[in-house]
Formats: C-alpha cells, structure tokens, sequence
C-alpha cells in the first residue's frame, strides 16, 4: 500500500508561575495537579513505549516557567507533601462513603488512593524527584524532541518593543540549554501568536512617529531556532476560529460588530499540511534569517480540546471541576457537556478504559482521513 504521508504529534504545556502563591485554586496545588495527573502519567507511558521497544517520536513543548517550576526544590518539597495530602484524603472518603452506605464512592476513593500512591512511588524512585530530568533522558536518548516557549509567555504581538521579544526568545534559550544541555531546535509561540515584521504605530501615541517592529522569524533566526507554529488561518487567511466562541452569546455579538468595519480576508491558496519558510526580505542583505513553520492541524486539533465537539466532552470522563469537600477529590463524570454540576452522575472508572480505546480509534482514523484526503487533491 502506498504511504499517505507523515504526522507529527505534538503537545504543548504551560502553566503560570504558582510558587509562592498559595495553594488553592491558583496556587501550587495547580502545578502539583499537573505534574500527578499530567507529566508523570506522560512519562509512564513514553517510558512503558520505550521498554516495549517503541520509540514515541512525539514533539512535547515545556515553557521555561512551567520547567523552572518543576526543576526547583520547593516543588519537590511542596508536590511530595500533595502527594501525601491527597493519599490521606482518599483514606478518609473511604471511611466516610462506607459509613454512608455508598459503596461505590468508596470504590472509586480507592482508586485515588491507587492512584496517587503510584504517582508517589514513581516521583520517589522511578524519576528521583526529578520530571524534568526524566523528560531530558528522554530526549537524549532521541525517543522526544522538547520545544521552547516565550521566557514568562509574553505575548509577541503585544510587546511594542524589538528587545522585549528578543529578551523573551534569548532568556527561553538560555533556561531550556540550562537544563536540557542543547540548545532548543523548536518554539511554540505563546498562543500561537506570530508578528511579521511591518511599519507599528503605537495605538496610544498617536504623537510618535510609526517605526519597524522585526518579525517574528527574524528574532528566532537570529537565536537559532528552526521552526514555530501557527494556526490554521494564519496560513490559509480567511476567519480565525476562537475556542470561546461558541460559548459566549455576547462575544459572539462583539464579534459581529467588529467585522462590521473589517473587510474580511480571503484565503489563500496554501494548506496546513506543508510546512514553509517564512523569511524577511531587506535591502541590502542578500540572504535573510529563514525559519520553517507548521500548522496546526484543525479537524485533529478540534477533537483534542473542544469540549463541544471533542474528546473532553465524553460523558464518561472525569469531570475536572466538582470536586468533593474536604480532601478535594473528583467522583464524578461529565455527564453531559452541558449539565449543571448538580446533574453530574458518578465517575465510573471502568467505563473509561472503552471510552478511551474508541476515542483513539477515531482518533487514528481521522489522521489517517485527513492524510488521505489531502493526498487525492493534491497528489502530494
């Protein structure tokens, strides 16, 4: 059988610096939730891949906030205490669900228990209280490839000054060579967000003279960084698809009233499924700092994060926001996308492992529609 083509899979993580900034609901227990239910289940099954023989070949962005969180000591010292926290809890709902009669919360409190046990003696002895580590021995051992982000996330088109954004670029270097002894090939812009590089008129001085801000590729180049990533519109123009869209009546209307006044942008005659070279042309230089972009893929893309269209809106699955008081545990599912967090039902474990296996299945497929589909247009 002929080859459809290629893809390439690729996460991204972030979260805003937590430490020293209380525990709950912004604080550390966020990063401390990240990292139990998140990065080390991550590193579990790249590690279980790798033993079967697999290598994952998966592209995994770490911002420098998010590592320089989990790098540091107060995080070990503060996760192994959640750790214990949250075993001590699930303890307690099993006594209180028993004496209730509810012997299938007890159950599924025996499952955090499970749970965060593991997670306990993966982050003591199988990681040595060290996830960034561990995803760095990944990496040397060519099974990942970890991307960069912005130093503190700043978003480029909005830092009107050139040095903020090479400040942002060359101080994201910097940490990621810190602990992860290369330099970083790739970068996953804060949001997305490209700048080219055009003639600025600062909005709130209309007094000041317009004057060129440098494109995005131009700073990356510059740092050595190969590739970033846009979304879809960026590269075919027309209309940009928001996450919330969908879900606010009254953005909806600030929307249609801004592009009352907003021609609105035709697309071009590009696709999501090449990469290209985005380069500055200037007088003068004869070659200028190239760097390779990729898109985001939008049907896959759609399945991973819309709750309205996606995985995270299967009814089986856990839901993230009702939790039970004290030990703030979760005991129940999503139900329904839409249901009230006093309709939600209870979180039945089992019923997830079926859930999870259709879901890749669709998954799996779907790439290989898409592969499919753009190989037919196009012949590539």
């Amino acid at each position: 059988m002929a080859k459809k083509g290629s893809f390439a899979l690729v996460l991204h993580s972030h979260l805003p610096y937590v430490l020293s900034h209380g525990t709950w609901p912004h604080g550390s227990d966020w990063l401390n939730e990240a990292a139990a239910e998140t990065y080390i289940p991550l590193l579990n099954v790249f590690n279980r891949l790798v033993g079967e023989g697999i290598s994952p070949k998966v592209t995994i962005g770490l911002s420098p906030v998010l590592t320089e969180m989990l790098a540091s000591d107060e995080f070990r010292e503060l996760f192994t205490g959640y750790l214990d926290q949250k075993i001590t809890a699930a303890k307690v709902d099993i006594k209180e669900f028993t004496r209730l009669g509810e012997a299938h919360m007890a159950n599924v409190a025996r499952t955090w228990q499970d749970f965060y046990t593991d997670r306990q003696r993966d982050f003591k002895d199988t990681y040595n209280e060290d996830i960034v580590g561990a995803f760095k021995k990944l990496q040397d051992a060519g099974h990942i490839e970890i991307m960069t982000c912005g130093a503190t996330h700043g978003y480029f088109p909005l830092l009107s000054k050139d040095s903020s954004v090479v400040a942002q670029v060359k101080q994201a270097k910097a940490s990621y060579t810190r602990h992860f002894g290369r330099e970083p090939k790739g970068i996953w812009l804060p949001e997305c967000a490209y700048r080219p590089n055009y003639l600025w008129q600062d909005p709130l001085r209309k007094d000041r003279d317009p004057y060129h801000r440098l494109g995005v590729e131009e700073v990356l180049g510059e740092c050595g960084i190969k590739y970033f990533f846009v979304d879809t519109h960026l590269v075919k123009g027309g209309k940009s698809e928001g996450v919330y869209l969908d879900r606010f009546e009254d953005l909806k209307g600030l929307m249609a009233s801004f592009k009352k006044g907003h021609a609105e942008e035709s697309e071009r005659d590009a696709t999501p499924y090449k990469p290209y070279i985005v380069a500055t042309e200037k007088e003068g230089v004869e070659k200028a700092s190239s760097v390779s972009v990729f898109t985001r893929d939008p049907k896959t893309g759609l399945q991973v994060w819309s709750g309205e269209y996606g995985y995270p809106g299967d009814g089986a699955y856990l839901d993230f926001h009702k939790k039970h008081f004290p030990g703030g545990h979760k005991y129940w599912r999503v139900t329904e996308r839409d249901a009230d967090l006093a309709d939600k039902l209870p979180y039945v474990p089992l019923d997830v492992e079926a859930r999870i296996s259709d879901n890749a299945n669709h998954f799996k497929e779907l790439i290989k529609s898409v592969l499919s589909e753009h190989m037919e247009k196009t012949g590539d």
